[in-house]
């Protein structure tokens, strides 16, 4: 009888271990034939640098009025989609087209990538299958004498699914370094317009879609009207042309926020590039920003939004939204302005030279750019009364 028992624990053990190793084996399947693919990177600083297989030679043609950048594509077989990513400069006016080149057809993929952000910006577009047919040409045509291509990424993706109930977002593609990117950001037409949410207590409102230039003698104010009586709210736009190390001043109702944190993408993002010995890193493409509107700086009725830099250069903001909380505050949360944060020009934590451009900017009383309500069409923002 013991033996029984000991064999049919025995059993029992290898029965567990069997369905372990088949759990394992299902979480370390081969990947899809696009993981497989390597990616195709070209710079222009380092031009000479071989591409895979499937990708090259990489060529550039100079016009008076016109430059054309190309790299010749022999697509791997499956079903893997194609991610472009283009590192360009943007010029002040003229325009950047995408387009493929097959047998005996030609499709434009992307009118324009310039997007009136930064001198320095960036464009991933998703390029399916049937636009591709076969092997062909990838081109890059922009105005000027001299390409405006700085460096350019190829990936092979497939489509990420999640199961994250019915609210999960669509159209997510992942690549092969394990970056997630959203489908419905990367056609040539360029991103969705912003919408307003309604969140139940918590409102979500677009302040402007833009996209606004900011710079040190012209800082914008965005006026909210607020329905209803806001406890504490939170601020995020996309901005471009903003240095790795730089952070906007977001001042409401006349005082500075504390918490205003500027997304850094990771290093490996193709829109940091290093200039000249000495020069200090760029970065090309939107970043998210995001500030805490503490307790006690929103009010019912009017409310002003600054948005200043004190470096010499310019950024471009877009999607400004205001989220809002409504209801009572208790006291323990309750703050007046002057507790909340002091004023920029008082905080002692401010460098000499920024606070020598910030009595600079006070001094000469520029005038904000103002911008009033909701671009989505409303006269004043939407916000829910209580």
């Amino acid at each position: 009888m013991n033996g029984v028992k000991k064999w049919t624990n025995r059993l029992a053990r290898m029965g567990w271990l069997f369905l372990l190793m088949w759990a394992g084996s299902q979480g370390t399947a081969e990947a899809p034939p696009g993981y497989a693919i390597p990616p195709a990177v070209w710079d222009v600083k380092r031009s000479t640098e071989p591409l895979p297989s499937w990708a090259g030679p990489v060529s550039t043609q100079r016009g008076l009025q016109m430059s054309i950048w190309r790299v010749q594509l022999r697509p791997p077989a499956g079903d893997s989609k194609l991610v472009m990513t283009v590192v360009f400069r943007e010029p002040d006016d003229g325009f950047a087209r995408v387009i493929w080149q097959g047998a005996g057809r030609s499709v434009t993929l992307c009118s324009n990538l310039f997007e009136k952000a930064a001198s320095l910006h960036q464009r991933t577009l998703l390029i399916e299958r049937s636009s591709l047919g076969g092997p062909g040409q990838l081109i890059v045509e922009s105005t000027g004498g001299d390409s405006v291509v700085e460096r350019v990424e190829l990936t092979w993706v497939e489509p990420l699914i999640l199961a994250a109930g019915w609210a999960a977002p669509v159209g997510l593609y992942l690549t092969s370094a394990g970056k997630v990117l959203p489908g419905d950001e990367m056609h040539g037409g360029g991103r969705h317009r912003p919408m307003d949410e309604d969140k139940g207590r918590v409102m979500d409102a677009v302040l402007d879609e833009g996209p606004i230039k900011i710079d040190a003698q012209n800082p914008v104010r965005f006026v909210a009207p607020i329905a209803g009586s806001p406890a504490y709210g939170r601020l995020e736009a996309q901005v471009a042309g903003l240095a790795p190390e730089e952070e906007p001043w977001l001042v409401v109702n006349g005082q500075n926020l504390k918490g205003v944190a500027a997304e850094l993408p990771g290093l490996d993002d193709p829109g940091f590039r290093q200039g000249a010995i000495g020069q200090s890193l760029k970065y090309g493409g939107w970043r998210k920003v995001v500030a805490y509107v503490p307790v006690g700086l929103l009010r019912r009725g009017e409310n002003q939004v600054d948005w200043q830099i004190s470096s010499a250069g310019a950024i471009t903001v877009r999607a400004v939204r205001l989220q809002v909380v409504f209801g009572e505050v208790s006291q323990e949360l309750r703050a007046t302005p002057a507790e909340a944060k002091p004023p920029v020009l008082s905080s002692p934590v401010l460098s000499p030279a920024i606070q020598k451009s910030a009595e600079h900017f006070v001094g000469k009383r520029a005038q904000p750019q103002l911008r009033t309500g909701l671009s989505t069409g409303s006269g004043v923002v939407g916000l829910r009364t209580e």
